[in-house]
């Protein structure tokens, strides 16, 4: 063998050895994820009790019941609505569609990430005494919001039908898209933000702070173009923008959302799951010992 193949051989070991750890790293994680997908589905009735209970307990013994996850999110809609139509109308179009949909949009985005410093903190006493995956806890924030979510957006629909400002099409069907890729980008963010407050629960107290700026941070009650351009980059930065400017698309254009939109939102979303799956993993058995 010459001097230069065994170079190439020595040289080249080091790269198949690395090589073939990550693919076993790979595999041994898409394992994981299989075996909690089964585990999700074997306790799926942890997750409908959760969600049945707290609905329930959060309009015990009101008269009206359920209807106010309509009626509350309308009557905010309809002052904060009115008040910024008569400042901002003749600056952008259909102000009053453009406002509610951002509203309920960051609703659901400000509503999970606040409950997630508490997903692991207040089901203490479930996690020391039986045994349930981790992802079970984050799933039931997401899923719990997103059922909250969709209530709450009847509100929208019935505004905007009674106004005039929102013609429903089959195109409407296609903001949910958005929705469902949120859900999905949450799950990372709130299994990070879940997993970090147990090791240090001063976020309880900094995440309500960061979520406000984060909702100005985000074109809400104004249009990016009304902003100087060197203040874009906050835009940009932020990973919420893009998925409110897909659930707009349909419900104030009436079109589908760009294919490089989508091809962002999609991956972002893929990344975020697998960041927060992986980082539930890998504490998941000391979180017992921080709470």
């Amino acid at each position: 063998m010459s001097l230069q193949k065994l170079k190439a051989n020595t040289l080249s070991y080091p790269l198949r050895h690395c090589d073939l750890h990550t693919i076993v790293a790979l595999e041994m994680f898409l394992k994981n994820i299989f075996k909690s997908i089964q585990e999700i589905y074997k306790f799926r009735y942890v997750t409908v009790a959760y969600v049945t209970t707290n609905l329930k307990s959060r309009y015990r013994r009101s008269v009206l019941g359920f209807f106010w996850t309509v009626l509350a999110p309308m009557l905010h809609y309809i002052i904060m609505g009115l008040v910024f139509t008569l400042l901002l109308h003749s600056k952008i179009d259909n102000y009053f569609v453009y406002y509610f949909s951002g509203a309920i949009f960051f609703s659901i985005v400000s509503a999970t990430i606040s409950r997630a410093p508490f997903a692991f903190i207040q089901n203490e006493h479930f996690i020391k005494k039986i045994y349930l995956p981790k992802v079970i806890f984050i799933q039931n924030v997401v899923i719990y919001e997103v059922i909250n979510f969709l209530l709450a957006s009847s509100s929208l629909i019935i505004l905007g039908m009674a106004f005039g400002y929102l013609k429903l099409s089959f195109m409407t069907l296609f903001a949910l898209i958005p929705i469902l890729l949120v859900s999905i980008f949450l799950f990372g963010i709130c299994s990070a933000v879940s997993l970090a407050t147990v090791y240090f629960r001063d976020l309880i107290h900094i995440v309500p702070a960061i979520l406000q700026a984060a909702f100005f941070a985000t074109p809400i009650i104004y249009n990016k173009d009304m902003i100087p351009e060197k203040y874009y980059i906050f835009v940009y930065l932020n990973p919420f923008y893009y998925y409110l400017e897909a659930f707009r698309e349909p419900l104030l254009y009436n079109r589908l959302p760009g294919f490089q939109l989508m091809g962002y939102l999609v991956l972002s979303s893929i990344v975020s799951f697998l960041l927060g799956y992986f980082l539930i993993s890998k504490f998941d058995n000391k979180i017992v010992f921080k709470l």
